[in-house]
């Protein structure tokens, strides 16, 4: 170790007196005439308590918590200790709140501001007992410790964390870094300790640097609030840190880390058999050749579960993003700004482009009731409980349906306690917490879920009166532009035959009309998705609630057979007659109308393996067809594309399929696909699949009017917009 400034960092077990170590070889440099500055790294804030007589400083992150950062001065947390020694103190939060890791980043951040190092020739870092986290491994960081040192005694816990310590230096450094400048062995006189500290020493390839012996010297210097280096009457310990403070300044050897598995570390220092470190790295080596390939996660492909189709974005988003379908609720983010700005976007963006564009006014997205309690450094810090609920307390105060809280990563991280928030109910506003911790809790369709178990739990009502003649309407979870005109939809036809809707369970309800969810008989899913269907397995086995066997139709034959069966579980059968008959004539109607304009065209379509026949009925009875289908079976499951698989030829796309030729040797008039692809169809209309169905009898004829349309202005007007609209968001 040789430089200018010499930087050392001091790590061992809690207890295990690192911070008396560090402070008497602190002034045991001074005393040789370097300039030293000694940091504490420990929330417990007594580092350079020695040093200072016995006072304790004010810390770092206490001071920048009251004074703004502009007018932060370094001068007022440096202290000046014996021999002009420089202490400063990192802190950290109270116990069992905020991150005292993030705390430790933080202090190093306004240090290194502040040019402090400069000032000195040898900088001591006295970090928290063992590598715990990111944030007590900083002072191992390469821009930090110059050189670190273990302090042990031979308690196994304490040679345990100086391993695990090992392990976190590995990381850092790789197999070849050299940076360890030995083990200081404080001894507490136990039998045999010296034996057990020199095997771990031998077998991780690191020299002991000093032997402290258990001595009065320590005790008497604790009670005057000084280092034994100032206390003449023990001569033999001062020249322990004098000779090592002289190591130092000649220049320790630096070594490689080299940490022992746990087997290893058990039988070197409990049974004394020094591990065959060669043999060990060659079994680690074959192992992992046995276990082949591993994605970056660690699992083998051939041991992961089948996927599903990928939404992307964390549990928070999904979570917030369902939560605010409740129309009468407060919705608060506990996040920092920018995770709630993004959810924000996510809520906001559909409904904006789709009223600037298309003229479709979503107010849910264009105007949520969605809030935020801005976590920043501060409460990363310290915790955020104590702006969170006074947050809530002003929701509160406000009389809304409910509050709702959403916890973000940043708060999960952090271990914000949010328990005691749901106390903070009221009679006319229930508050409930889903703790949804960003992707700690997974993806976007587990925020999701989680959003609507928590709801369900904290506010449906055991005990409410039914609705015989009633429905729920169960998982229209998202922003979309469909979902409140496929509820009309859905109303207008179930009310027709005397059935009305109970709940939306959440498209769009009300904290009342969730309280009565169990008063309808009947739900029936908006969709007959993976996720939907475990939440129905769960509000049967919660609730006892009891579903329909199809989900909300889509198409002519399902709406048909929907109604039908529907009005058979409620005994009114015969008015699905009348309501079939006249949307049969409307169907129909519509369906001649639009048939010269599309008789004859010829579809070419390619698609996710998802059921079309809502799609492809409509076209055929518009005198349409499907020349091909090409399917992008993502999953591997079997091909569900249509219930008629004889009606054109269907295969199933892989990389080589040449799109292109398939469209030239078809002459398609129309190419439809549901994913972005950049397959060009000269002379062709190109059209995207509705990402949303519209329920009902007439799913198909929206879609049928578009290709009319632009089969008719295939060179100008509403395509030519709308390739506009496509080059600016996708292309």
């Amino acid at each position: 170790m040789s430089g200018a400034r010499k930087e050392i960092a001091v790590y061992g077990k809690g207890g295990i007196g690192k911070s008396t170590v560090c402070a008497n070889l602190a002034a045991a440099l001074a005393a040789a005439g370097q300039r030293v500055l000694q940091i504490g790294c420990d929330p417990k804030h007594d580092s350079t308590r020695l040093l200072m007589g016995g006072r304790i400083l004010p810390t770092v992150l206490d001071y920048l918590r009251q004074v703004p950062e502009d007018r932060a001065r370094l001068e007022d947390v440096l202290g000046t200790g014996t021999l002009g020694i420089g202490c400063i103190e990192a802190g950290g939060p109270k116990p069992g709140v905020g991150c005292a890791g993030r705390g430790i980043i933080t202090a190093f951040e306004f240090l290194e501001r502040g040019h402090v190092k400069e000032r000195y020739d040898t900088v001591l870092y006295d970090v928290l007992g063992d590598v715990v986290c990111g944030g007590f491994a900083v002072p191992i960081r390469r821009e930090y410790a110059k050189a670190i040192f273990l302090v042990t005694s031979g308690e196994f816990m304490a040679i345990y964390a100086a391993n695990n310590i090992l392990r976190g230096i590995r990381n850092f450094d790789g197999e070849n870094g050299r940076r360890v400048a030995g083990i200081v062995f404080n001894a507490r006189g136990l039998p045999g300790e010296e034996e057990r500290v020199s095997r771990f020493a031998r077998a991780a390839g690191i020299p002991i640097c000093a032997r402290i012996p258990k001595s009065e010297a320590f005790a008497a210097a604790e009670a005057r609030g000084c280092t034994v280096m100032e206390m003449e009457e023990y001569p033999s310990v001062r020249r322990i840190f004098a000779e090592l403070a002289e190591r130092i300044a000649d220049g320790l050897p630096l070594y490689a880390a080299g940490p022992m598995e746990d087997g290893e570390l058990e039988a070197c220092v409990l049974e004394g058999r020094l591990p065959d470190r060669t043999e060990t790295e060659k079994s680690v080596k074959t192992a992992e050749t046995a276990r082949g390939p591993e994605t970056a996660a660690g699992i083998r492909e051939e041991d992961r579960p089948a996927a599903r189709p990928p939404l992307f974005g964390c549990a928070f988003t999904g979570a917030a993003t369902t939560a605010v379908h409740l129309t009468d609720a407060r919705v608060i983010a506990h996040s920092p700004r920018a995770c709630a700005f993004y959810t924000w976007q996510n809520i906001s963006s559909p409904g904006r482009r789709n009223l600037f564009h298309r003229g479709i006014l979503m107010p849910s997205a264009l105007s949520p009731n969605f809030s935020c309690t801005e976590i920043g450094q501060t409460e990363a810090v310290f915790g955020g409980e104590e702006k969170l609920r006074g947050t809530v307390e002003e929701a509160v105060a406000e009389r809304p349906g409910a509050v709702v809280v959403v916890t973000s990563c940043v708060s999960g991280i952090i271990g914000d306690s949010t328990g005691g928030i749901e106390e903070l109910s009221t009679p006319e506003t229930p508050v409930v917490v889903l703790k949804a911790d960003g992707d700690i809790s997974g993806d976007y369709m587990s925020g999701i879920e989680l959003c609507l178990r928590g709801l369900a739990e904290k506010l449906v009502d055991r005990e409410t009166a039914m609705r015989p003649m009633s429905v729920n309407l169960i998982g229209e979870t998202g922003v979309a532009n469909d979902l409140d005109v496929n509820f009309e939809i859905i109303r207008d036809l179930l009310g027709r035959m005397g059935i009305g809707v109970n709940c939306r369970f959440l498209g769009g309800a009300t904290v009342d009309e969730v309280r009565g969810l169990l008063a309808a008989p009947l739900n029936v899913l908006a969709s007959d998705g993976e996720d939907n269907r475990r939440l129905q397995t769960w509000l049967e086995q919660t609730f006892g609630c009891r579903f329909f066997d199809r989900p909300l139709p889509v198409g002519f034959r399902e709406t048909k057979r929907f109604l039908e069966e529907i009005g058979d579980r409620f005994g009114c059968r015969e008015k699905a007659g009348p309501v079939i008959r006249d949307e049969k004539k409307r169907y129909e109607a519509e369906i001649a109308e639009l048939r010269p304009l599309l008789a004859g065209k010829k579809i070419l379509m390619t698609t996710i393996n998802a059921g079309m026949d809502w799609l492809m009925d409509a076209a055929e009875d518009a005198g349409m067809e499907f020349v091909w289908v090409g399917v992008l079976n993502y999953l591997g499951t079997e091909l569900c594309v249509t219930e008629r698989p004889d009606r054109c030829p269907i295969e199933e796309l892989d990389g080589n399929t040449p799109l292109e030729k398939k469209i030239a040797e078809r002459k398609a008039d129309i190419v439809l696909s549901n994913y972005t692809s950049s397959v060009t169809a000269e002379g062709a209309v190109t059209d995207a699949i509705p990402m949303g169905r519209q329920v009902g009898f007439r799913s198909g004829i929206p879609v049928l009017r578009r290709w009319a349309r632009l089969l008719e202005k295939r060179r100008e007007g509403e395509w030519v917009r709308d390739r506009a609209l496509f080059e600016k968001y996708y292309a």
